[in-house]
């Protein structure tokens, strides 16, 4: 009776998580949608929004650096404040240095969040559900991005101030839920961190840089062939349909196999083929089309796959999820500084494709050489 009763307790504390990340990724998925097409609107280049982007990885990386302890409720509530400042900040971009400016109280939002996010999300999921509950995480967002989007273009088209009102309502009803989420203490030390990580620190760094390519250059290179709120939101929920079902099929399968290297080594290894594929379809709205399509159907079983594999080697959420998102926002600085410089050398960047490509077939090639060789010796 008490095992029964621990369990419909943890049951119970899962599915408020659950709800209070749906309603998180429904105001953020609606406020975020359409930005794009509003920048546009507002005079910025795409130069200068993957500027704005690469500034708000440096101010992840730099909170995650400073405060290193902090409660999971006030975390969370910050984060929808630094999420709501953000709206209000780009309004109307009457400079550049305020657009930087909300990218840097942007990038707080992520660690605020997600941090804490994960941490709760994974001390209740029982070991040998890691896969599952990871799938079911990851596809919060994209489920979630099937409407989302669709009612932001289609407002946005209308008004831009529907936009600003419904994020703000939708931020405060997060903002409420937070109360009825269980509290716990964030504090963790940098350098038993990363020697906590030690073994798969190399693999979140390159899939930060790898992370280039879907954070930043398919939502910004999409408005060469998308423009309109509409049709840029319904890009959006187009893009998040190519993932909601595998995402939870094959986390399943995976904690029945457990063995999250079986998909690993064929996902990483088509995320480099399609990255490598990029520079033949950006003139081509078809093509364009298809391959990020095909990117974001793969994302979202990297990331499962690739969070599964880090929560069973790594079990120590507390200790380990701090330092694992500090690690991914530096790979994600250096690949937006690869990308900073690829602007400069070439009009229509290219050479971003070859590079990530490169990184993303790393990660297989180090993954095997660590599981055969490193293993043995």
């Amino acid at each position: 009776m008490l095992k029964s009763l621990i369990s419909n307790s943890r049951r119970q504390l899962f599915l408020n998580l659950i709800i209070f990340n749906v309603v998180f990724s429904w105001a953020d998925s609606f406020s975020l949608s359409v930005l794009k097409p509003h920048f546009l609107s507002q005079g910025l280049s795409i130069e200068q929004m993957i500027l704005g982007t690469l500034f708000s990885f440096i101010s992840a990386c730099l909170f995650l650096l400073v405060f290193k302890q902090i409660s999971a409720r006030l975390s969370w509530r910050l984060s929808f404040v630094a999420a709501f400042g953000y709206i209000l900040l780009i309004v109307r971009v009457t400079n550049i240095n305020q657009f930087y400016l909300a990218s840097v109280i942007s990038g707080l939002v992520v660690p605020l969040f997600y941090v804490a996010y994960n941490i709760a999300h994974f001390k209740l999921t029982p070991q040998h559900r890691t896969g599952f509950s990871s799938g079911i995480m990851f596809s919060i967002f994209p489920i979630v991005g099937l409407i989302a989007p669709l009612a932001a273009g289609w407002l946005a088209e209308v008004n831009y101030l529907y936009i600003w009102v419904l994020s703000g309502i939708f931020f405060a009803i997060t903002f409420f839920l937070t109360k009825f989420q269980t509290d716990f203490s964030i504090n963790y030390n940098l350098i038993s961190g990363f020697q906590a990580i030690k073994a798969t620190r190399i693999f979140l760094l390159l899939q930060g840089i790898w992370e280039t390519l879907a954070f930043g250059i398919i939502p910004i290179f999409s408005l060469h062939f998308i423009s309109s709120p509409l049709y840029y939101g319904t890009y959006m929920a187009y893009l998040s349909l190519m993932s909601v079902i595998a995402n939870l099929v094959l986390g399943h399968l995976s904690d029945k196999l457990q063995k999250r290297l079986v998909f690993l080594y064929p996902v990483t290894i088509l995320m480099a083929l399609a990255t490598f594929a990029f520079p033949l379809v950006t003139t081509n709205l078809v093509f364009w089309l298809i391959l990020t399509g095909i990117i974001q159907f793969l994302c979202p079983l990297f990331w499962n796959f690739s969070t599964s594999y880090f929560i069973d080697i790594h079990p120590n959420v507390l200790l380990t999820m701090p330092i694992r998102e500090l690690v991914l926002n530096v790979g994600r600085v250096l690949g937006f500084i690869v990308l900073a410089i690829n602007f400069k050398l070439q009009t229509a960047p290219t050479y971003i494709f070859y590079f990530l490509g490169a990184v993303m077939l790393l990660y297989p090639a180090i993954l095997f050489y660590n599981t055969r060789y490193v293993a043995k010796s």
